[in-house]
């Protein structure tokens, strides 16, 4: 009977000590199966473009999750191959065309110098213009699916033919 129990709590121990690196994670990352190279540091940065790009208003439209991660998750999803490709070179030229010596990092500028880059990056005809364009789409379609935008400005009924009981014909 000592066996039995001994044998049981030496698996418990090892399968406890097995998954507890797994379950002290405070966040788990996003692997996206399309584009699996990006990490969630260059999540984040695509979620600072799309705010320079958008500002996120989470108090007067909230949506179930942050916007980088619905841009992601849709070109991911619904995204072509070209939509994917033009993601991942605008991440790669993003970070190493600020400035022409390339010592200069999107991070280290002010918030009126990304402004101002991103502005001028969106006139330009280049690979970042397609990047942004392609956030800006995704940003956009984020914005228009929230529930407070589609009720308060677009007058949307999400149960079609509502009733309205005894009504004078």
């Amino acid at each position: 009977m000592n066996r039995r129990n001994t044998i049981k709590n030496i698996g418990l121990l090892t399968g406890g000590i097995y998954l507890l690196p797994y379950s002290c994670q405070s966040s788990s990352e996003i692997v996206y199966s399309n584009f699996p190279e990006i990490k969630t540091s260059e999540q984040a940065f695509v979620g600072q473009i799309c705010n320079i790009i958008l500002a996120e208003d989470s108090i007067n439209f909230p949506t179930p999750e942050k916007r980088d991660q619905f841009v992601l998750t849709m070109i991911n999803d619904c995204g072509s191959s070209k939509e994917i490709s033009v993601l991942k070179e605008g991440i790669k030229y993003f970070k190493t065309n600020i400035s022409s010596d390339h010592k200069i990092n999107f991070h280290d500028l002010i918030d009126e110098e990304k402004n101002v880059f991103v502005e001028t990056q969106f006139r330009s005809k280049t690979v970042l213009s397609e990047f942004l364009n392609l956030l800006k789409k995704y940003c956009v379609l984020h914005f228009e699916t929230s529930e407070n935008y589609l009720i308060q400005y677009l007058n949307f009924e999400f149960m079609p033919g509502r009733y309205l009981g005894r009504v004078a014909v």
